[in-house]
């Protein structure tokens, strides 16, 4: 057989120059390309070859492969171990773009299509009891597909045994309102699947329902802002070769963060040391997820560079440029400081987050309360001293 490193170079090369290499284009590489000849050492390994390698040699996931070959690099190398730089894009997926499917049809024809069955349910019963025959049908509050299907195939059942006509002329009443049941019990099972399919997002494409409709960095539809359906790329490099990717489907960074750093917890048996990342994955959870499982996160935030700002007579007025007391409290430009309304602690997130909400009441005769606030009870704030006391440890490490 043929030496297996070999094997796997020229199938990683082949891989990472097109994109896809098939067997036939595999051993046509060999053949004819004098980059892979002398990759090969002169040898031509046929179809068949790979195709032996690749189900019987290959077993492994391409994870696993992916991270024996970064811990080779990194022995071999002696590279910094456990700093990660993290970034990601977003890649067009091979869809058709017209394709969308919204979780927001689901949410609003499902209930219609419910409503619809209930009625025909009620319209079936007053029948029944008009013509004194025994059978009733309880209605349903929350939509379910199985006990419509069961209340189609018994009323079937008893058109055929009454023997009534339920195509064509003289269709029984019956029969009618069985249809309408029918199509609107499917047009419930289609949605449903669509919530099933949809999971946390909130679109899919019908013909790769794994890929979600978000915003390219680059649209050659006339350079409008189309949707068109993409994956999420994230890619974690240390030391400028790459230790970990994750693909996802959420159209934000913000939300890729924590299930990235826990995929390569799983791969590499430990979290990273240190986490570098730009402005788009900076927020409070992010910020308390990395000090709970001991990263040092140096995550950019978004209002980073505004804050580096030359204060004007524009941008005076916006909380970040105010200054603040001993107590860390706000104060406005003329020197009017602001006072604790209430605070409030919100769990809705992973993390219990503390904000404590501000108003001045100092505006009222204030001669720059045109320029400052439009609210008739004073300039409010909302602060979070947690998330700030963290934005001032991120400023200092970028400085």
């Amino acid at each position: 057989s043929y030496d297996p490193v070999m094997m796997l170079t020229v199938i990683l090369m082949a891989f990472a120059e097109n994109g896809y290499a098939s067997l036939r284009r595999l051993e046509k590489l060999c053949r004819y390309d004098v980059r892979y000849r002398s990759i090969t050492n002169g040898c031509v390994p046929s179809y068949k070859s790979f195709e032996r390698f690749i189900n019987n040699t290959l077993k492994e996931s391409i994870e696993t492969i992916a991270k024996e070959i970064y811990l080779y690099i990194q022995d071999e190398k002696a590279l910094e171990e456990q700093i990660l730089y993290i970034d990601g894009t977003k890649f067009e997926a091979n869809a058709n773009k017209m394709t969308f499917c919204w979780r927001g049809w689901s949410r609003c024809y499902l209930p219609r299509h419910w409503q619809k069955c209930m009625e025909l349910l009620r319209q079936i019963n007053q029948y029944f009891k008009k013509h004194e025959i025994n059978i009733q049908y309880s209605l349903l509050k929350y939509p379910n597909i199985e006990y419509m299907i069961q209340i189609d195939e018994t009323l079937e059942n008893w058109l055929k045994e009454k023997g009534y006509i339920r195509k064509g002329r003289g269709k029984h009443e019956i029969a009618k309102l069985c249809d309408e049941l029918k199509k609107s019990a499917v047009k419930m099972w289609q949605y449903a699947m669509q919530e099933d399919i949809l999971g946390n997002r909130n679109s899919f494409s019908k013909t790769d329902p794994d890929a979600t409709f978000m915003h390219m960095k680059y649209d050659y539809y006339n350079h409008t802002n189309v949707f068109k359906p993409g994956y999420n790329v994230q890619v974690g490099v240390s030391n400028g070769y790459i230790a970990y990717s994750y693909i996802s489907g959420d159209t934000n960074d913000i939300r890729t963060l924590q299930p990235f750093t826990e995929g390569y917890k799983k791969l590499y048996g430990n979290y990273p040391k240190v986490e570098v990342t730009d402005a788009g994955y900076g927020s409070y959870e992010n910020y308390s997820y990395c000090r709970s499982n001991g990263i040092k996160g140096i995550l950019k935030y978004s209002g980073y560079e505004k804050k580096k700002e030359k204060i004007t007579d524009k941008n005076r007025y916006q909380l970040r440029h105010m200054e603040r007391d001993e107590n860390g409290t706000p104060v406005c430009p003329v020197g009017y400081v602001f006072e604790v309304e209430r605070v409030g602690v919100s769990l809705k997130g992973q993390y219990p987050k503390t904000t404590v909400y501000y108003r001045n009441k100092n505006c009222v005769e204030c001669p720059h309360r045109s320029k400052c606030t439009t609210s008739k009870n004073g300039r409010s704030a909302r602060i979070v001293p947690a998330l700030e006391k963290m934005h001032r440890e991120i400023d200092e490490c970028l400085k």
